[in-house]
């Protein structure tokens, strides 16, 4: 569906791409990040990045700030860590076409240790919306396959051990080791559904007519799919999920509207869990057909019952900072006047002090942190279950008249 959708990017995917330069030229330079800050990254449209310059526009660079600087040192730090007593590569390009049977496929590791028996690879996520785990992960035992096609003979290497740094998640990164036989093991399924896949792909495009036959909708095959809002098999789902045919609900009132969302909404503990189990893919469709009508509008053409508007405007600032203080100053204000002045973030002051842990030990307990608030995750998810009392729990119950004397 997506073959033939041209290459796109985002703010998010352009600021991991910064994250992972900087981290990149950290790890070989012996640099400390936070020495970075108010630096400009200049992300390159072909992909990759390079230093930017002071006057470059913000849109086309990203200004390191102390929080950029702060996951990027854990991920800095966590792979000095794991180096330890190894040899550490950064940003290895491996070739995976031997298993996936695609000319000149590679993937990149953002950073390869090779120990006498093992190889570790570590992967540096920051995005902060999906928690990624090692254990299992299909791309680093990929990119592990690759890496050992490359270096295999650099060591008698029997384990493989995987690393995921989400600094933005976790402080602490994820990881999971397997033996080398298990994963030439998965390799070889591996490379058994790729051919299958390749094949199913050129039988698709000789299948005039039912081309989107192959599609199965699904929550981690269309995450990432550039397709979704044009996909007739994830509308479809989407369609026999909620049970109905898309309601024009613009000419229903609230009352209406909420009527017919309503009746869509099962009462059956079972149901209500399967409906939920498609929330957030049909969440992501929905977002995808937002984009979609977005773009095509913002490209002039039509898109029925819509158009653009001006949005609401962005907040007051000064265009220049330093004249307002030289007249504020000329006004006698005080200084109180015209700052703002408040008191470090704990989150900061972790990062002031990270170079000092007996100062930071003293603050610590001055921390405090409220409860987060109870979230609806799935069955699997590790956070332990909240145990919540019904109602009727929190009051005494009463066995006769005589009670109430």
């Amino acid at each position: 569906m997506e073959a033939d959708l041209p290459q796109s990017t985002s703010a998010y995917a352009d600021e991991g791409t910064a994250a992972h330069f900087l981290g990149e030229h950290c790890l070989t330079s012996g640099e400390h990040p936070a020495s970075f800050i108010g630096k400009k990254i200049a992300i390159v449209p072909k992909g990759g990045a390079v230093w930017g310059f002071d006057n470059m526009p913000a849109s086309t660079a990203f200004t390191i700030d102390a929080d950029m600087a702060g996951y990027v040192n854990n991920y800095v730090q966590h792979v000095r860590d794991f180096a330890q007593g190894g040899e550490l590569l950064v940003e290895q390009s491996l070739a995976i076409s031997h298993i996936t049977g695609e000319e000149d496929a590679e993937g990149t590791a953002d950073a390869v240790v090779l120990r006498d028996d093992e190889i570790t690879l570590i992967d540096l996520k920051y995005g902060r919306g999906v928690e990624v785990s090692a254990e299992d992960n299909p791309q680093l035992k990929l990119y592990a396959l690759g890496a050992l096609e490359r270096y295999g003979l650099m060591g008698d290497f029997d384990t493989v051990r995987l690393v995921i740094v989400q600094p933005r998640v976790s402080s602490i990164p994820s990881e999971w080791s397997m033996p080398v036989s298990e994963l030439l093991a998965w390799g070889e399924i591996a490379s058994k559904r790729a051919t299958d896949a390749l094949t199913a792909l050129e039988f698709r495009s000789n299948w005039i007519g039912h081309e989107h036959s192959y599609l199965t909708p699904g929550e981690s095959t269309c995450k990432w799919c550039k397709a979704k809002a044009t996909c007739p098999k994830l509308t479809a789902y989407v369609q026999d999920t909620i049970e109905a045919e898309f309601t024009d609900l613009t000419t229903a009132d609230k009352v209406e509207q909420e009527a017919i969302i309503e009746a869509h909404v099962p009462s059956n503990p079972d149901a209500l869990g399967a409906k939920l189990d498609a929330v957030d893919l049909i969440e992501d469709w929905c977002k995808a057909i937002r984009a979609k009508a977005e773009g095509e509008l913002l490209k002039g053409n039509p898109v029925a019952g819509y158009k653009l508007v001006q949005g609401r405007k962005g907040a007051r600032k000064w265009l220049d900072a330093t004249a307002v203080e030289d007249m504020f100053k000329s006004m006698r204000l005080k200084q109180e006047q015209m700052y703002d002045l408040s008191l470090i973030s704990p989150t900061t002051a972790e990062k002031l002090l990270a170079d000092s842990p007996k100062r930071w030990n003293r603050v610590m307990p001055l921390i405090g942190q409220s409860e987060g608030k109870p979230s609806v995750a799935p069955i699997a998810d590790k956070r332990p279950p909240l145990e919540i009392k019904p109602v009727e729990d929190e009051f005494e119950v009463i066995e006769t008249a005589d009670d109430l004397v």
